[in-house]
């Protein structure tokens, strides 16, 4: 926390989005891309609510300058009880490797959609009535709560977590009631468990805002004579061997990308001397 920020940053002493981002992953054995749109294409596509969102995906947000086009990435870490606010982590240009939530205007204007980097939390399909019904006389005639229980109160309520975020409780007796179908269990980032009524509110759909920018990239640099090469299909780097004349906008134009995006790919700034005959990555 509290890292300083530094546009091409990969850390550790400084950092900045993507940087932040790819560093966290790696250290967990997940290689991510270096720009925001290459990061936006790892992982998997989120489609739901809120709620649906699980510690640890990817969260996309627009540029400061266009709300539309994809400029900055943080670490989901919680969802609020109403289901309508979530905290992440990110490294932020004023403030470094900090905190913020989605109730602040400026992340929730810019919020393009998730991606799930991670395995999927999904249900186990051996929890079926009969396993329930163990587990609930496991857990009235034990001294200590098996692994996956929780205690709540000094009556000795506790909670069976299913793999899905679905719960059911059992008292002192071993009774067991399931709550409503729109009732969910979430790990909080204090790390302790949050009752969630599924949220309303829905991710955006990644792929829209992709399409979006995309089309405005294509169309504001038509009527050029000069095209980039089209990038390697096996994803590979994509390189520009400068020549006398040559500018970062002018390359990032060409190649249908950003200064910004140049300058963290290439570990340069803005007032980086371009000598020709070097090579520039732009993909």
């Amino acid at each position: 926390m509290g890292t300083p920020y530094r546009r091409g940053g990969n850390g550790p002493k400084v950092f900045d989005c993507t940087g932040f981002t790819k560093f966290v992953f790696e250290k967990f054995g997940y290689k991510l891309g270096r720009t925001v749109p290459a990061q936006a294409g790892d992982g998997r596509e989120l489609i739901g609510n809120l709620s649906d969102l699980q510690k640890g995906d990817l969260l996309i947000f627009a540029s400061r300058a266009n709300k539309r086009r994809m400029g900055h990435a943080g670490i989901f870490i919680g969802l609020d009880s109403t289901g309508t606010n979530f905290n992440f982590i990110h490294a932020a240009v004023h403030g470094g490797i900090q905190i913020n939530n989605l109730k602040e205007t400026y992340y929730k204007d810019r919020f393009l959609g998730a991606r799930r980097i991670l395995p999927d939390f999904t249900p186990d399909p051996l929890y079926d009535s009969l396993a329930v019904a163990a587990m609930v006389d496991l857990i009235a005639n034990s001294v200590a709560p098996p692994r996956d229980t929780l205690s709540l109160s000094p009556a000795d309520r506790r909670i069976i977590l299913f793999a899905d975020g679905t719960w059911a409780q059992v008292d002192s007796l071993g009774g067991l009631s399931v709550p409503a179908s729109d009732e969910r269990l979430l790990l909080t980032e204090g790390g302790s468990w949050r009752k969630v009524t599924s949220s309303s509110v829905r991710i955006p759909e990644l792929k829209e805002s992709t399409a979006e920018t995309t089309k405005k990239s294509s169309s504001s640099s038509s009527g050029t004579a000069q095209t980039a090469p089209p990038p390697p299909s096996d994803g590979s780097a994509v390189y520009h061997t400068i020549v006398s004349g040559d500018t970062l906008s002018g390359i990032a134009k060409r190649y249908h990308t950003t200064v910004q995006t140049l300058c963290s790919l290439n570990g340069i700034t803005v007032k980086t001397t371009l000598r020709p005959g070097k090579k520039l990555r732009v993909k």
